[in-house]
């Protein structure tokens, strides 16, 4: 029996609390108001704007979306399209005022907590407590994370020495810009090849800059960036329709009558391949790769196979018409190397080499956006240990095998039998390379939002938001929170365990087989995203077919002009009955909880 006297004063009691005031926490926070208006909710968010990724001090010079404008925008509140790119690209800063607007417009920046980082998340009778800024204790009914994988800067995996020149990582860009013209500040390391390492080198070299590049070389490599339209045709959007997404093998997919052709078929994954081949050699044509790219050849993919179907390291866009033409001309000098430690004159590599060095701006991943779950409660919720995760053991003769072991090694023969292209894998990959390293962690949630560990005990309060990446973040953060917001109303029934456990080990064995080192770590979908919201929808009752012909739901663009009314269609299921049949589940769940705990006599 635990001491009264130990329990921490709680300074507020919510009825929902939302880690997060990005896209997604916005969002969910919205609809959430809208479904039960007289819920007492907050937003607690670390910065000091909305915006996650997009908040105002992140916000460089040439930061800019890779989806064209009316493809990047909530699909019920359109953006105002002042500020575009050449090609009608959106820029960061027009991300930050749509958001911001967005939060003021309907009354969920009044509930946001700016300035506050959230510790010590755990669960209470009430629901779950945590702790805001080191000592101000919050308990809630229900908490939603909307926290985005890019939120926390990590560590430096070198030495830093006292004296060292200044090291920054990405997330502070956008601070430092005015330093990058200090006089002395002229010759500048960038380590990764995530996209923030080519905004910055671009950034360096349009201001001047010589540039020394490392990559290392046992990880994904560099990415492939595609250009910014291919037959006239904004690349992106060209692939958001429902024919191009067959050509990205599915298992959302693959069972239909298409998706069985172009999988299953010799023929259909001839037509994948030629495809894929083609967007790739656009891709390769515009760096020059293979002759023509001079000092900037070090940027091409490790994976040339298709290098933009396999997205081994993620995939670009270009942003800027001039982005290869800079580089080119830039005195830049790629290196794949590993920096061992930074010092007063620059950096010393892993092979000896010696870097002279003003500035050193590490772009090498994120840090642990779940910091303030234990790695207890991590376990428990189906959320990896921060860095290279241990996946299931491979050896079922092993002491303590993995409770997942068996559903994993199922789900890879599911994928193996049903999407044969997948199976094969690059060629460039099919000799295994001893040296390569690639973090490796499963995520356990259902519907990439909720932790088998509550959903079985029937527990509705707690849901994880953002965790799938795709092309149109603002789509799925509206669909995704709407299904998060039936879902903890009680409105949305899920599976059997067995369907759940199946539908998880069946993602995991498939991300990582479709999008190799990235699929890895993270949830990714970038071409699969219709199918998934196809079925958050199905679960809500909801239209699937978002256009009003067969011919155009398959061959035009989906985007967010196709999700334009989903709220309000919700809204109309839901007034058919669905409030009642939750509300009858949660006097359910009430009278069993009652009675299992003795209720009184």
């Amino acid at each position: 029996m635990s001491n009264p006297q130990s329990a921490p004063k709680v300074d507020e009691v919510l009825d929902v609390a939302i880690i997060g005031a990005g896209w997604y926490g916005l969002k969910v926070a919205s609809i959430y108001v809208q479904l039960e208006p007289a819920t007492k909710l907050a937003l607690f968010d670390r910065d000091n704007t909305v915006g996650g990724t997009w908040s105002r001090d992140r916000i460089y010079p040439n930061l800019v979306a890779q989806v064209e404008y009316g493809y990047f925008n909530y699909p019920s509140t359109p953006m105002p399209k002042d500020g575009a790119t050449n090609h009608n690209l959106v820029t960061g800063d027009m991300i930050f005022k749509y958001l911001d607007k967005f939060a003021g417009d309907t009354g969920v920046k009044r509930h946001i907590r700016f300035n506050s980082w959230v510790s010590d998340v755990q669960r209470c009778p009430r629901g779950w407590r945590f702790t805001v800024n080191g000592n101000r204790v919050f308990e809630s009914a229900k908490l939603i994370v909307a926290v985005g994988v890019t939120s926390i800067r990590n560590s430096p995996t070198f030495e830093i020495k006292e004296d060292a020149v200044p090291v920054i990582h990405s997330i502070d860009i956008a601070r430092n810009v005015p330093n990058f013209s200090v006089e002395g500040n002229e010759h500048f390391l960038v380590i990764g090849a995530a996209k923030s390492a080519y905004d910055v080198v671009y950034l360096l070299t349009k201001m001047g800059k010589k540039i020394t590049w490392v990559i290392r070389p046992n990880g994904s490599g560099p990415m492939p960036i595609m250009p910014a339209e291919v037959l006239g045709k904004n690349t992106i959007t060209m692939g958001s329709n429902r024919f191009t997404s067959y050509l990205s093998p599915s298992l959302m997919t693959t069972d239909s009558a298409l998706g069985s052709f172009f999988h299953r078929t010799s023929i259909g994954r001839w037509f994948t391949r030629q495809y894929w081949r083609f967007i790739s050699s656009r891709a390769d044509q515009a760096a020059g790769f293979g002759g023509n790219a001079g000092s900037v050849e070090g940027l091409r993919p490790d994976v040339r196979d298709s290098s933009c179907f396999w997205c081994d390291s993620s995939v670009g866009l270009i942003t800027m018409d001039d982005f290869w033409s800079t580089l080119k001309k830039a005195d830049i000098n790629i290196i794949r190397d590993n920096v061992e430690t930074a010092d007063s004159s620059g950096a010393t590599l892993r092979s000896g080499q010696k870097v002279d060095a003003n500035y050193i701006i590490y772009c090498t991943g994120w840090g642990d956006h779940f910091s303030f779950f234990s790695p207890e409660m991590k376990k428990e919720l189906g959320i990896p240990p921060y860095g290279a995760a241990v996946p299931s053991k491979t050896s079922a003769t092993s002491s303590k095998v993995d409770e997942w072991y068996f559903h994993d090694r199922a789900a890879d023969d599911v994928v193996a039998k049903r999407l044969p292209l997948l199976a094969a894998g690059p060629k460039d990959l099919r000799k295994p390379d001893p040296n390569r390293v690639v973090t490796k962690r499963r995520w356990r949630l259902y519907n990439r939002c909720v932790p088998l560990a509550t959903a079985r005990e029937n527990d509705r309060s707690l849901v994880i938001l953002g965790q799938i990446h795709t092309t149109q973040t603002p789509t799925i953060s509206e669909v995704q929170s709407l299904w998060a917001v039936a879902y903890l109303l009680g409105e949305v029934d899920l599976p059997s365990e067995h369907k759940m456990i199946e539908e998880v080990a069946q993602w995991n064995a498939w991300v990582r087989k479709r999008y190799l080192g990235v699929g890895e770590r993270y949830p990714y979908a970038l071409f699969d995203w219709i199918a998934y919201l196809d079925r958050l929808l199905g679960d809500l009752g909801v239209e699937t077919q978002r256009k009003a012909s067969m011919l155009a739901d398959f061959f035009s663009p989906y985007g967010p002009h196709c999700y334009t009314s989903v709220v309000d269609e919700y809204k109309a299921v839901r007034s058919n009955g669905i409030r009642e049949k939750a509300a009858a589940r949660r006097m359910d769940a009430k009278s069993v909880d009652s009675s299992s705990s003795g209720g009184p006599e």
